[in-house]
């Protein structure tokens, strides 16, 4: 005899045989075994079911998103118009406040004249104007300082005879006058190389001073990082007034100087500083 449908030959569990209870689904008509009791459709079909319903909520949810923009759209709009109108009318009470100011101001003299009522009178042309001659700008000249401040602005080094120009014997020369009660101020500074041999610094800027319309000294106005004068210890604002023992009175006595230190290896500036008599000593290797 064949077995029936629906019914297994042994449990597993209690070796009877069970009879399974199968229905048919309401949606494909095919009969099925419920996995869960009270089911009325096979499980495809409510998998089927659930997308569908999903679905139409999804549907219906874009609506109400729909309807509440539209319901506080007016709403946003009054508040940006309300917030346009309120910055015009801000705008509008400061112009008027300005154009007030302005008219209130007076008027400097000569740059608003009242216009002429008279009507059917031809305009008198304005005669042209006459444009004055710029002057010619002076020539340059050489800026130079007549120095009356100081009483005795005169080389005392290059003045004793009989002349003296090496850099040992003026010292000598300088260490007797300040014996003798004159006022030196003296200052020794020694270099570790030859200021000679990177050439002249031309950022350094000089002036000639003139005592009574004669050429006594000059005025150092600014000196270069690398010039003689600078690692000496000569200052913006000193007057030189020899160099070894030649005074700078002339470009010939003032170059003769150089080139005397330049020989013997050290170089004796005296110059004036606010007033005071200065001896710079400055060696360095020959």
């Amino acid at each position: 005899m064949p077995p029936e449908p629906y019914r297994t030959p042994s449990c597993p569990t209690c070796a009877a045989s069970h009879v399974e209870q199968v229905r048919i689904c309401e949606l494909c008509e095919e009969p099925f075994v419920p996995s869960v009791a009270g089911a009325d459709a096979c499980d495809p079909c409510l998998r089927k079911a659930c997308r569908v319903v999903a679905r139409a909520s999804a549907e219906k949810t874009a609506p109400k998103r729909a309807k509440a923009v539209l319901r506080w759209l007016p709403v946003a709009l009054a508040v940006l118009t309300v917030g346009i109108l309120s910055f015009n009318t801000l705008v509008f009470v400061d112009t008027a406040r300005r154009i007030t100011e302005l008219r209130a101001a007076p008027h400097p003299a000569g740059k608003h004249r009242a216009k002429s009522k008279s009507k059917g009178k031809p305009k008198t042309p304005a005669p042209p104007k006459q444009i004055a001659a710029t002057p010619a700008p002076p020539p340059p000249r050489a800026e130079t300082f007549d120095d009356t401040s100081i009483p005795a602005l005169t080389s005392v080094l290059a003045e004793l005879r009989p002349e003296a120009h090496d850099p040992d014997a003026l010292l000598a020369r300088v260490q007797k006058l300040r014996e003798a009660g004159l006022d030196i101020f003296l200052v020794r500074t020694n270099i570790g190389k030859n200021v000679f041999d990177g050439g002249s610094d031309l950022r350094t800027r000089i002036s000639p001073v003139q005592k009574g319309g004669k050429t006594v000294g000059v005025r150092y106005s600014r000196l270069g990082a690398d010039a003689i004068e600078s690692l000496a210890g000569v200052q913006p604002g000193d007057v030189l007034v020899s160099i070894n023992g030649y005074g700078v009175d002339s470009p010939d006595r003032a170059l003769s100087g150089y080139a005397s230190s330049r020989e013997k290896g050290g170089a004796v500036f005296e110059l004036f500083r606010n007033g005071r008599r200065v001896v710079l000593d400055v060696r360095w290797p020959k």
